[in-house]
């Protein structure tokens, strides 16, 4: 198996690292934009050209932090750094700030030698010809609430296919580039198919939309998918990512937590569209809206995903008060996009958030009812579940109803009068008895049998009954009597039954035995029920301890209508200590299964039932079946952790922490916003769903701008930010300003939709291109900031995995559910203080896609973290991309990869034709597109060279579970599983 690893890696490895995950680089902070030095413009801007520098090398020590602010000087603010005269605007000479910056002594440049910091000569220029232009200051970009703009004009006015488009081609025009050729058809579709629903598309589909020359043909592909609901599945994914969701509390001892509800909750939203401020008010506040639902609440449990300590002698509170600032730092990070984290210990150096508005917030999250712990739980059945439930008490309630009343009774009365026109049941008539220890049998008058004689301590019996010849009977029932029903010498002692025969004797004689199904009983004992009666092993049967005192029944069905002849029935009670039948009788019914007549109402035939025959009150009411099922329903329903407010009566106090630590609390704050951002719009509650309210305001310059950023990223590799998880002075700004905020308020004006804003970016002209590098544009814009051609980039993760699943028909489509435990290597998952252990799925589990993989926090699944998956033990805005070599060892050994390999290979082989046509058949497979005629002559090489390379082909193709398979081809489908093209979006 080693020889066959090297072989693999031979081939794979210099093709999977060739490095085409061209986004992975950091963009050079000293080049506006991170693109070129030569993109820039003669007037010097503020935000663009200024703040960066300052912010990097000054606002530590000159900002807003007043703790940390050195001689009173604050350059964050334009009216401070004039007051404090080391600005003369249009006097670069007179500017002591400039002065400073250039000034060859140690003891007086700024920043100071010993911060690290020092300024290059093009921002030492920088700042000159600003203050020679005035020193103007501008609002961060970000800060700014975005406006929609008119769509820019453009040259080539035959190429853009939509708003985006318009964009785009402007920026390239501008830097004299011009757009990609549109990508070939199967590119496309691939690729779309991917980023809608992680998973490419099938050959059917690959054909059917080559044949399809509509002019709407790529629009019916987008709808297609988006409709899917894979597409749920997939970008619930980036949310929990967010979200940190994980299967487990963290921490030391990481035991097991009850949440996939939860995932479920993000899976169908996203599949409902439902808009994303709702999406946002149910997550932040479904538990506090008027009328809310158990999805409601069950939304709330995106805060519930924070970890909880549980090992011994920590401190609840310290704990708790961690999992609330986790909620107050993700919070702002998910909706804003701002590093709220940094003014928990002291007002924010760089952006307008002080230490008072960070605890001023936190205050709105610190009322829930949680404290460390994994209450409060809630109900959270699933649809299936719920729809039983309601059914169940809606049947329930409609008995309720019917049980009641003259009408009831009226009912009632006419059914008894026709019932006691034509019994239910008929008790046989005993024509010969057999006891193997000479027990005497009588029968009396009423139809009751009563044993005689001495008890022995075990008998068998043989009861012989005349059946009437002209009725189809369809059910037999035993009926214990107590001694006070029907008299006898023996007194009353349990019954054990431990196996009924029944046969029949027609009139010619003829013995058949005769199958019985259905058992059920008014009452049977624990361990003894009445199904083992018939089952064949004499060990146990029925009894009826220590209720033998009481009349108790077993009804059995025939498994066909018998008629005419005789009953013949075998009692086995060889269990010993005398636990025989006493007094008994033996009846027939000719009814249906539910043995119910007249025809009535179903619910009422139960309901007659229990009254007239009180011994199968119990077990058979139907009120009390719904009950009894409804109960146990009830008892399974998963119960998740959710977010729930205290009492109106018992609200915390809410102070500053000094320093951040909660041990030393300071000023008491109120529930307030952050001021730099606005207030509560009108009407808005001061709590939870107040935030929700103000994140989703018009005046919140942040919420639409961050969320569209993200799919953005998502879509094309890189957001428009590329630093997704920081909008404010420190991060990077936008490549396309313009763009992001005309996207941004479109995404407001239409319904905060989701779909249709994936739509409009993967119906776009930018989209379509073809992601192959030109000399100029790799000289110019060497990581695609300018969008002048198709993103390519590697998948991730969870993407890898289903693919690969999929394109080899292992893959398991259901949806929702708990996670599962799909194969991972030994000895890697050991947990102190959990008896749950990592045990290998088999059957359909083994092969569901990676969403639902389980993730424990503190050992997370191996082969996701390789390919950059994250732990869930905090927020994870954006995942950054790596290639190493573990990657490839992952990808051509892995049990999933490998299993798929196996499979992949079996459909191969059973395509019809020769080795060309079985090679081209698994290429399309994998990569959709056609192959050049060189890349199937180099597999049909490497087939060949395969024959003596294999050492082990039984070894081989037992790994890969096709003990019957074709070793080479395995290889080859190894090989095809693990190009650079099927990793990466084409």
């Amino acid at each position: 198996m080693k020889q066959l690893i090297v072989v693999l890696a031979a081939l794979v490895l210099p093709a999977y690292s060739s490095g085409v995950d061209d986004d992975g680089l950091m963009a050079d902070r000293d080049t506006p934009l991170g693109i070129s030095a030569t993109v820039q413009e003669k007037e010097i801007s503020f935000n663009r050209d200024v703040r960066p520098i300052l912010a990097r090398n000054c606002f530590t020590c000159h900002g807003r932090d007043e703790s940390a602010r050195e001689g009173e000087l604050r350059l964050d603010v334009r009216k401070a750094a004039l007051d404090s005269g080391v600005l003369s605007p249009g006097e670069p000479e007179k500017s002591s700030l400039l002065m400073r910056v250039l000034s060859p002594d140690e003891d007086q440049r700024m920043p100071p030698p010993s911060t690290g910091h020092s300024l290059g000569e093009k921002e030492k220029q920088l700042l000159r010809s600003w203050i020679q232009q005035g020193a103007p200051y501008q609002k961060h970009w970000a800060f700014e609430v975005p406006r929609k703009s008119a769509l820019p004009p453009v040259k080539n006015r035959d190429w853009p296919r939509g708003s985006i488009d318009r964009f785009i081609l402007q920026r390239l025009e501008q830097e004299g580039l011009m757009p990609a050729e549109d990508a070939d058809r199967l590119v496309w579709l691939r690729r779309v198919s991917l980023d809608l629903t992680g998973l490419p598309p099938t050959l059917e589909t690959a054909d059917r939309f080559l044949e399809d020359g509509s002019a709407d043909a790529y629009a019916k592909v987008v709808d297609q998918l988006l409709k899917s609901k894979s597409f749920g599945e997939h970008w619930a994914r980036v949310w929990l990512d967010l979200a940190r969701y994980a299967d487990t509390r963290g921490y030391e001892k990481d035991r097991h937590r009850d949440i996939w509800r939860y995932r479920d909750w993000v899976i169908d939203a996203l599949n409902s569209d439902m808009p994303y401020d709702q999406f946002t008010l149910e997550q932040l506040a479904g538990d506090l809206l008027p009328d809310r639902t158990s999805d409601q609440v069950l939304a709330t449990a995106f805060h519930r995903n924070t970890m909880t300590n549980e090992e011994g002698g920590t401190d609840n509170e310290e704990f708790r008060v961690a999992a609330v600032k986790d909620r107050v730092d993700t919070t702002i990070q998910v909706w804003m996009g701002l590093t709220m984290g940094c003014a928990k210990c002291h007002t924010h150096k760089y952006d307008p958030i002080s230490l008072r508005d960070y605890y001023s917030f936190y205050a709105f999250f610190n009322q829930t009812l949680d404290n460390d712990t994994e209450d409060p739980l809630f109900l959270t059945p699933t649809a299936e579940q719920k729809r039983r439930i309601d059914d169940l008490k809606k049947r329930l309630k409609k008995l309720e109803n019917l049980a009641t009343g003259p009408e009831w009774d009226k009912q009632f009365g006419e059914w008894k009068r026709q019932l006691e026109k034509q019994p239910l049941w008929s008790p046989l008539k005993l024509t010969s008895s057999e006891s193997r220890q000479k027990v005497r049998l009588t029968q009396k008058p009423g139809g009751e049998i009563l044993a005689e004689g001495n008890r022995p301590d075990k008998d068998t019996w043989t009861l012989e009954f005349e059946l009437a010849p002209n009725r189809k009977y369809t059910a037999f029932r035993i009926d214990h009597l107590p001694r006070s029903v029907g008299g006898g010498n023996w007194p009353d002692a349990n019954v054990a039954l431990q196996e009924i025969i029944a046969e029949l004797t027609d009139e010619t004689g003829d013995v058949r035995e005769l199958k019985l199904l259905r058992p059920r009983a008014s009452f049977s004992q624990r361990g003894w029920d009445v199904r083992k009666a018939i089952d064949g092993d004499l060990r146990v049967g029925w009894a009826i301890s220590p209720r033998f005192a009481e009349q108790q029944a077993a009804l059995f069905e025939f498994a066909k209508p018998v008629s005419g002849g005789k009953l013949r029935i075998r009692l086995v009670q060889e269990y010993g200590q005398g636990l025989l039948l006493a007094r008994s009788r033996f009846s027939v019914s000719t009814h249906r299964s539910d043995w119910m007549t007249p025809e009535v109402q179903p619910d009422l035939k139960e309901l007659f039932l229990s009254r007239v025959f009180p011994p199968t009150r119990e077990k058979y009411s139907l009120r009390e079946k719904l009950k009894s099922e409804l109960a146990n329903l009830e008892k399974s329903l998963p119960r998740t952790p959710v977010m729930l407010e205290r009492d109106s009566g018992k609200r915390r106090v809410t102070r500053i922490h000094s320093r951040g630590n909660f041990l030393e609390p300071a000023d008491t704050v109120q529930p307030a916003v952050l001021t730099g951002f606005g207030p509560l719009p009108d009407g808005a509650q001061p709590d939870r769903s107040g935030v929700a309210r103000w994140l989703l305001s018009p005046e919140n310059p942040l919420t639409s701008r961050v969320m569209v950023n993200r799919i953005w990223a998502r879509i094309f590799g890189i957001g428009l930010v590329e630093t997704e998880e920081d909008f404010g002075t420190q991060g990077l700004p936008p490549s396309h300003p313009v763009l992001l905020d005309w996207l941004a308020v479109d995404f407001r004006e239409q319904g905060w939709s989701l779909k249709r804003l994936i739509r409009q970016m993967v119906l776009s002209r930018t989209y379509r291109q073809a992601s192959g590098i030109s000399p100029d544009l790799s000289r110019v814009d060497p990581r695609n900031r300018l969008l002048g051609r198709g993103p390519r980039f590697r998948l991730s993760a969870e993407m890898i995995r289903d693919q690969a699943l999929a394109v080899s028909g292992l893959l398991t489509k259901k949806i929702g559910g708990p996670s599962v435990m799909p194969p991972q290597p030994g000895g890697i998952w050991k947990s102190t203080y959990s008896g749950l252990q990592w045990k290998n799925a088999t059957g359909p589990d083994r092969y569901r896609r990676g969403l639902y993989t389980y993730l424990k926090r503190t050992s997370p699944y191996p082969a996701m973290q390789t390919f950059d998956a994250g732990s869930g033990e905090v927020c994870q805005v954006r995942r950054i991309r790596t290639n190493t070599p573990l990657q490839a060892l992952v990808g051509l050994n892995d049990p999933a990869f490998f299993e798929a390999a196996g499979a992949l290979a079996v459909r191969m082989d059973q395509s019809s034709g020769e080795l060309k046509s079985k090679l081209l058949n698994g290429f399309r497979s994998v990569l959709i597109r056609h192959p050049e005629q060189y890349e199937i002559e180099r597999l049909e090489k490497l087939y060949h060279s395969l024959k003596d390379a294999i050492e082990n082909e039984q070894e081989l193709l037992q790994s890969a579970g096709v003990p019957d398979g074709n070793a080479r081809l395995v290889v080859i489908a190894n090989v095809l599983l693990n190009l650079d093209e099927t990793l990466s979006k084409p």
